[in-house]
Formats: structure tokens, C-alpha cells, sequence
């Protein structure tokens, strides 16, 4: 009899423990949430992206809101800037998920705020989130997280001088291409920037223009911006005075356009205007072409039958440099007869700012042309002269190719 009893009792005993097991595993249980990452998604001149990444578990075996995160983000111990997150979603049962809060600010927003920061190269900042859930059985339930790390912040590239080459220098004027490396010191890739730049002889600017090269400076990288200068002789004189000779004081100078940053920069004296961040000095030779006078008829010997004389010109070189006649191509005439015409075999090296003679030698072997000129010579008289050709040259000086000076007189003269 007690036995029939006691199998009834179990029966309903088991059913209390299993209902039991089964209230108690469909109880709520905390999730757990923890901080993933802070990493920096986009950094630029203009300002920095942050995605902060929490993890979220849900340990239930029904879903659970998303939660929302309030969030505070502070620079050197100071606070900057509050945001929040909403919860929009929610995480299936024993599942988990990954929130990711952007948290995003302006270079020009950070440095108006922390004056301190200029001429850093980087800054402690601090991220705290309290993570909450919508749930009434955690609504006093906050999960405090924090992170620390460092910002960069933004530097201005450096210039320096690469290579510099005379591309054509003339009696006209000069055209230089100038190499600037332009270093990128920061640790995030920078777009080529703009650069102003002048050219200025004797302290007066005479070529102004701007320069901005395609492309970008990966980080730690350097590139290099070709500009090329051309300057005009007349407008160097027009503008620092028609006596100036010889070589000019000159300055190349380079300036970052802040526009192409797209905000001023803190560290830059005037924050609004471009910098001069490179000044190269040097000089500028001011060209002045050789003056080609001729100078008469010397008579060396007179015979019957033969007349030797020399043909006297004389080369004036204005200029700081000298040069090498390459050829003397000339056709003299006197009284309407040719008496000579070629080049001349050897011609001499012209100084700087020198004058040099060059002696023609002439032998005229016509009998006719000869007695004719027996009585010019006695009597002294005049004769008229043209002459024609042209004198080629090659300057002392880079970039200088062969240059010519024509040769175009005429007029009357003695035969001494």
C-alpha cells in the first residue's frame, strides 16, 4: 500500500523539479560588455574619425535591446566633447554583437579649444562610456568603460632646395627650374599642398605665381615640385632701375598656402595669409650683349702689286662672365669693291667686363685694286666701307648655347 502511495509523490516531484529547472533557466541574466578598440578610422588636415567598438553579449534565451552609450571624449584632462549612441536594434538570443560609435572632430575646433596644443606633435586624450540598456530590470545598471591614447597632430611639411638648373639663359632673359622636396612629417598621407612663390630681384618681386603639384605625400614620405622660373630681362630693369649690370642679389621664396590645407593653421604666424617658409638667396646675371664697334683700316706694307693692311674691330663685353667666339664670318667692302671676305682661323677669348681688339689681317694681290687705291693713299682721302656677317659666341655660363652678334656698318673712313 505504501508503495502506491510513494510512486504518485515522485511523479509530482519530478514535475515540481523540472517546471523548477525550467523557471530558473528562463530567468534574465546581465550581458556582459567590454571595449573592443579605439582606432583611428580617418585623419587628415581637416580633423580626425574615431570608431570606438564595444562588444555586447547576450547570455539569454531571448533577445535583448542594443544599448545606448553616452560618451565624453577629453583632451589633456580637459573635456572636449559629449555625445551619445542610441540603442536602435537588439541582439538575438545568446548571441553577440559589436557596437561601433563614430566619434569625430575638426583640427580647427581642437585647437581653437587647447591653445597649448600648438607646436605639439601629439596629444593625450581619454574616451569614457557608460553603456545602459532599456530594461527595467537594469535601469540602475550602468557599465562605466574608458580608454587612453594619443592623437597626432597635424605638421606643416617641410621645404628644402633640391636641385636647381638654368633651362635657357639668353640676352633676353633667364628661365630656371627649381626642385623643392617637400617632406611629410606627419603620419598620415597629405595632399601635394599649394604652393605661393616670388622671384625678386634687388628686393623688388619680379615674377609672382603659385604652384600645386597632383597627387599625395605618403606618411613619412617626400616628393619633390618642380617650378619654373622665367625672367625677363626688361622687366628686371623696369622694375629695379635701367643701370643695374653685372649680377643682381636675387631671392626665390616659397610660401604654403593655407587655403589648401583647408583651415589656418594655429602654428602659422598669420594664420590667415600664406607663410614664407623658404627663402633661397643668390644671384642673377643680368646679360648685356656684346657691343661690336669697328675701329678703321691700318696699313701694314704697300707695294705695286700688293696691299697688306689689318681690319680693326673691337669687342666691348659688359657682362661678369666672358666667352669664346666660336666663328667671325665677314664680307668687306671699300668704294663699292670687295677687298676681303671669310672667317677669321683663330679668334681670341673676349674677358669679362673687358674691352678687346681684334686685328683683321687683309692681303689684296690685284693689281688693278691696288693701283687704284696708290693715289687714295697719298692724298689721305676717305674711302666708304661697308661691312656684313656675323659673329657667333658661347658665353661662360650654364645653360648658354652659341649666340650671335650680326655684324651690319658702313660709313667713311681714313686708311692710316
Amino acid at each position: 500500500m505504501k508503495s502506491r502511495v510513494f510512486f504518485p509523490l515522485l511523479i509530482i516531484f519530478s514535475a515540481f523539479v523540472f517546471w523548477g529547472c525550467q523557471s530558473m533557466g528562463d530567468a534574465f541574466r546581465e550581458p556582459a560588455v567590454s571595449l573592443n578598440s579605439v582606432s583611428i578610422a580617418g585623419i587628415s588636415f581637416n580633423g580626425v574619425d574615431l570608431i570606438v567598438t564595444v562588444d555586447v553579449e547576450n547570455p539569454n534565451r531571448f533577445s535583448i535591446p542594443m544599448p545606448g552609450i553616452a560618451w565624453e571624449l577629453s583632451v589633456n584632462g580637459a573635456s572636449f566633447l559629449q555625445g551619445s549612441l542610441p540603442g536602435d536594434q537588439s541582439i538575438a538570443r545568446r548571441q553577440s554583437a559589436t557596437v561601433a560609435l563614430p566619434v569625430s572632430f575638426t583640427f580647427e575646433g581642437l585647437f581653437s579649444s587647447f591653445a597649448s596644443l600648438v607646436d605639439l606633435k601629439e596629444a593625450a586624450y581619454n574616451i569614457a562610456l557608460e553603456v545602459s540598456f532599456p530594461l527595467p530590470v537594469m535601469a540602475d545598471r550602468v557599465f562605466d568603460l574608458e580608454y587612453a591614447g594619443t592623437l597626432p597632430l597635424p605638421q606643416l611639411p617641410a621645404l628644402s632646395l633640391g636641385q636647381m638648373d638654368v633651362s635657357r639663359i639668353d640676352f633676353s632673359g633667364i628661365e630656371m627650374t627649381w626642385g623643392i622636396n617637400v617632406e611629410n612629417p606627419n603620419s598620415f598621407p597629405i595632399p601635394f599642398p599649394s604652393l605661393d612663390w616670388d622671384y625678386s630681384v634687388n628686393g623688388v618681386p619680379v615674377v609672382r605665381s603659385s604652384f600645386a603639384g597632383a597627387g599625395q605625400i605618403a606618411a613619412g614620405a617626400a616628393g619633390v615640385a618642380l617650378i619654373t622660373v622665367s625672367v625677363a630681362y626688361a622687366d628686371v630693369l623696369g622694375a629695379v632701375g635701367a643701370a643695374l649690370t653685372g649680377d643682381a642679389d636675387s631671392a626665390f621664396s616659397l610660401g604654403l598656402n593655407p587655403e589648401a590645407i583647408g583651415f589656418p593653421l594655429p602654428a602659422l604666424p598669420n594664420p590667415g595669409s600664406a607663410q614664407s617658409l623658404l627663402s633661397i638667396p643668390g644671384s642673377i646675371p643680368i646679360l648685356r650683349m656684346p657691343v661690336l664697334s669697328f675701329q678703321g683700316i691700318t696699313r701694314r706694307s704697300l707695294g705695286l702689286n700688293r696691299f697688306e693692311f689689318d681690319i680693326i674691330w673691337e669687342v666691348e663685353n659688359r657682362n661678369s662672365f666672358g666667352f669664346a667666339i666660336d666663328e667671325f664670318n665677314y664680307q668687306f667692302v671699300v668704294n663699292n669693291s670687295e677687298w676681303a671676305q671669310g672667317r677669321m682661323t683663330d679668334p681670341p677669348r673676349i674677358a669679362a667686363n673687358g674691352r678687346t681688339v681684334i686685328p683683321l689681317n687683309v692681303v689684296i694681290t690685284t693689281p688693278a685694286l691696288v693701283q687704284g687705291l696708290l693715289p687714295i693713299l697719298s692724298g689721305g682721302a676717305n674711302v666708304s666701307y661697308s661691312a656684313a656677317g656675323n659673329m657667333s659666341f658661347l658665353p661662360d655660363l650654364p645653360g648658354m648655347g652659341l649666340l650671335e652678334l650680326p655684324l651690319d656698318f658702313s660709313g667713311s673712313t681714313r686708311i692710316r
